[in-house]
């Protein structure tokens, strides 16, 4: 772990760096949306914009050479699209009584919640973006409002004939764990992210085959991915909250509120669909824990209200809405 993007306040580099450690080992299992994404980090001292891009495709050209004359050359033609990142962070305030006296481990339990609201705030972050893709196939309808129908394996197979359609690679890599940016070999495979609440209907989708029976096929996500439907590998989160009350009536749907059905966004991406933006390595996390020495501020001259606080620069960007769709549908009610 590098010092240039962890501030350990007052404490040794060896407490910090193990505090640190546990930060990102609880932290790295619950980040799904982050592992999938291209990432690219800004460097420190570069400003707060980031532009990617790409190249685009020539055309087709079908048109036959004429003896002795040279075509028109073709050109290169670039998109960019810019980003510009943004800072979030929370802290815990302890007291002098509490780590000296209490037999709770405090220390430990805030790196616990810690870990937990920063995988929270970026997979929120990252999930708003998602969601708000212009490709959008309905279960039911043509519009959100009318949406009270569970999701079925041909509405997945639509989406994956868009996606081939719009010439969407396959993901065949994911950001490998630990603190660098290096990624490891996953089966070829588009990947869905969805709702927990849909795990019953997609379970009864024609053509789903658990994770248990893929055989020697390897997991995308052990914690999360419960199957697959042909080519779609399946990741649910209780993270990816629905649009409460926005769709038809709820018949036998979930509902917050009883009478509309609640919208499930269930979002299938392709190879370089979105892209995340750290500031620096590891995701970026600027940590500090300060124990509160006697004398350490006028703020605290008894040293009595020691902190461990979190800080990150984030940002995340659909870098090409064709190659991601997102399917509307509702959720069986199961109780």
């Amino acid at each position: 772990m590098s010092n240039a993007f962890v501030t350990y306040g007052d404490i040794s580099p060896r407490v910090g760096i193990y505090a640190v450690g546990k930060l990102l080992e609880r932290l790295e299992p619950k980040l799904i949306l982050d592992k999938f994404g291209r990432v690219e980090a800004l460097p420190k001292n570069r400003g707060e914009i980031i532009k990617w891009r790409r190249l685009r495709p020539l055309p087709i050209n079908t048109v036959m050479l004429t003896e002795g004359v040279t075509p028109a050359p073709s050109q290169l033609v670039y998109e960019d699209l810019t980003t510009v990142i943004a800072q979030f962070g929370g802290w815990i305030q302890l007291t002098d009584k509490i780590m000296d006296l209490h037999e709770d481990r405090a220390l430990d339990d805030a790196m616990t919640v810690l870990s937990d609201q920063i995988a929270n705030t970026k997979e929120m972050i990252l999930w708003g973006v998602l969601r708000g893709g212009t490709t959008v196939f309905y279960a039911n309808g043509v519009a959100r409002t009318a949406v009270n129908t569970p999701i079925d394996a041909s509405l997945v197979q639509a989406a994956v004939t868009q996606l081939k359609r719009n010439l969407a690679d396959k993901i065949t890599t994911k950001l490998a764990a630990g603190p660098g940016f290096s990624t490891e070999p996953v089966a070829p495979s588009f990947v869905m992210f969805a709702h927990v609440d849909l795990e019953h209907d997609l379970r009864q989708c024609d053509g789903f085959v658990p994770a248990e029976k893929y055989g020697s096929g390897s997991l995308l996500d052990p914690e999360n991915e419960i199957g697959k439907l042909n080519e779609v590998r399946v990741l649910l989160s209780p993270q990816l909250s629905a649009f409460a009350d926005a769709g038809g009536a709820a018949g036998s749907m979930r509902s917050t509120s009883g009478t509309s059905a609640d919208v499930y966004a269930a979002v299938i991406v392709a190879r370089n669909a979105y892209g995340t933006v750290p500031l620096k390595g590891a995701s970026g996390i600027d940590m500090k824990v300060n124990n509160a020495p006697v004398g350490f501020s006028s703020a605290d001259p008894l040293g009595q209200r020691p902190f461990i606080a979190w800080k990150i620069w984030y940002q995340a960007v659909r870098l090409n809405e064709l190659w991601m769709v997102r399917l509307e549908v509702a959720a069986t009610a199961l109780s």
